[in-house]
């Protein structure tokens, strides 16, 4: 009968403590590789997301950036003729049919938030998405606190357009300057979408 420490017995130990080691590394290794090839499906997933929203809201914008134009000069025009300044003048010169305001898609963005996928992205990348966001909002709000104050029940109730007018032109000047910074953001941020997000399977 063996002696329970013979040098036989303490090499077979040593070798099961290092087979337990290294299973146990190598499991780790497997579970970090698990995480990382999730992390990454889902960073490419998020990205996806928000490459087609951005599409989306940019060919939002590009349909309306002419008539907003064209609306700033008609009112412009108005405002420095010599016709007088009442409904029945406003509404040939200025060939006024709604303001058309861009509503935004962004349920990939409140996606994002909610799952914190903007964690699996690069800070620069999630940085510039955020950033065009955040302008979206602010044109968003724009538009909203415009239409809220300005167009009501009231505002065609009185013959004189002056008030509207200068309101609208105010309001447009801002609209004209915001979706073109915007139009330029979205040119810079989709070629960095495209060069890290893989291809749809």
């Amino acid at each position: 009968m063996r002696d329970a420490f013979h040098p036989k017995s303490l090499v077979g130990l040593l070798i099961e403590v290092v087979l337990i080691g290294v299973s146990v590394f190598l499991a780790l290794v497997a579970n970090q590789w698990n995480d990382a090839r999730q992390h990454r499906e889902r960073a490419n997933e998020t990205l996806r997301y928000f490459r087609e929203e951005i599409v989306t809201n940019q060919k939002a914008i590009e349909t309306r950036r002419q008539y907003h134009e064209a609306l700033r000069g008609d009112i412009e025009s108005f405002l420095q003729s010599d016709t007088p300044k009442t409904l029945q003048s406003f509404y040939p010169m200025v060939h006024f049919h709604g303001l058309e305001p861009v509503t935004f898609e962004r349920s990939a963005w409140d996606l994002a938030l909610a799952n914190q996928s903007l964690s699996y992205l690069a800070p620069q990348l999630a940085y510039a998405i955020s950033r065009v966001y955040t302008r979206q909002q602010a044109l968003q709000t724009l538009e909203n606190s415009f239409l809220q104050s300005v167009l009501g029940p009231s505002t065609f109730a009185s013959q004189d357009a002056t008030g509207l007018a200068r309101s609208m032109e105010a309001y447009l000047i801002d609209v004209n300057t915001q979706e073109p910074d915007l139009l330029k953001l979205y040119a810079q941020l989709l070629p960095k979408i495209d060069a890290v997000a893989s291809p749809l399977q």
